[in-house]
């Protein structure tokens, strides 16, 4: 089914046009007894990643689950213990309630193989042999497991291809299925931070973000939330500060975990020996704390 429009300016464009055209478009289906409210055949374009964030009120996305979910990719982490700390919800997708196994789209692309590399850094090395390679892409969806019912968690995301073009990262994401309320908007989050942060370890500008999916859907019980939704009206675009430093993602990663497990005081973060864009995001971490601890 097409949706019209393919170019976006930001998260929130999308999302609006997204539920206009499942609301007045879509149809019902049922699968693993979820009614849901489906388009399929979904291609999108942010032409701008940074416009990454969520800012629909009715919404109320939450800055730091991104964030957290950013960190616990990044560090190649599947712990259930690290995400749920996050987002309690991802309890349910544990087969044995210590490791999420299919979904940890970090750990299959950074965590270290039996050949002593890893995914991620294969492409980078790849792009920086040759610019203009088509072979670029991270492969996270393990064809044994999704067509297994009884299994709780399958990979949404199954790849992410990047391609340099006009001195420009582009990245073409391909999913097999995207819930819009719950998915989309932290999947976009961190798969546009992964799109910066391979653009600066390449030296190039970020270009393209590209959103191809099977099956777009929204859930039944979510359907009210949607409809609130639609009522946003887009003040203005906001677009996230230019990532630097990427020398200082392991200081992030180590930092991140002493705030997570209160190994330090939040009130040490502003001293942090970090570059400012990534102690920005560690003060919203710091400030998820605190509320964890005053609730």
């Amino acid at each position: 089914m097409s949706i019209g429009k393919f170019t976006f300016d930001s998260v929130d464009e999308i999302q609006l046009h997204i539920l206009e055209k499942l609301f007045s478009e879509g149809q019902f289906i049922v699968t693993r007894e979820h009614r849901t409210l489906e388009i399929c055949h979904v291609n999108l374009c942010l032409s701008n990643p940074r416009n990454r964030n969520t800012y629909n009120t009715k919404r109320k996305w939450k800055f730091p689950l991104a964030i957290g979910e950013f960190a616990w990719h990044v560090s190649a982490s599947n712990s259930l213990d690290f995400i749920t700390y996050y987002a309690r919800q991802w309890k349910d997708f544990s087969l044995d309630g210590k490791l999420i196994r299919e979904s940890c789209y970090g750990h299959k692309i950074f965590k270290i193989d039996s050949s002593g590399d890893s995914q991620w850094n294969r492409v980078v090395k790849l792009l920086k042999y040759d610019k203009f390679s088509r072979r670029a892409v991270l492969a996270l969806y393990d064809s044994n497991g999704g067509i297994d019912d009884s299994v709780k968690d399958v990979a949404c995301v199954c790849t992410i291809q990047f391609l340099i073009r006009n001195e420009k990262l582009d990245a073409i994401v391909n999913m097999r299925s995207n819930d819009l309320i719950w998915g989309f908007p932290y999947d976009v989050y961190f798969l546009t931070m992964l799109q910066e942060l391979l653009s600066l370890e390449l030296e190039v500008e970020i270009g393209k973000y590209y959103h191809n999916v099977g099956s777009m859907h929204i859930y039944e019980k979510h359907f009210g939330l949607g409809k609130e939704m639609l009522n946003y009206t887009i003040q203005k675009k906001i677009s996230e500060p230019k990532m630097e430093e990427i020398g200082a993602l392991k200081e992030f990663i180590k930092y991140e975990e002493l705030i997570r497990t209160g190994k330090i005081n939040t009130k040490e973060i502003q001293d942090f020996s970090i570059h400012q864009y990534w102690k920005s995001l560690l003060i919203h971490l710091g400030n998820f704390k605190n509320e964890k601890i005053n609730k």
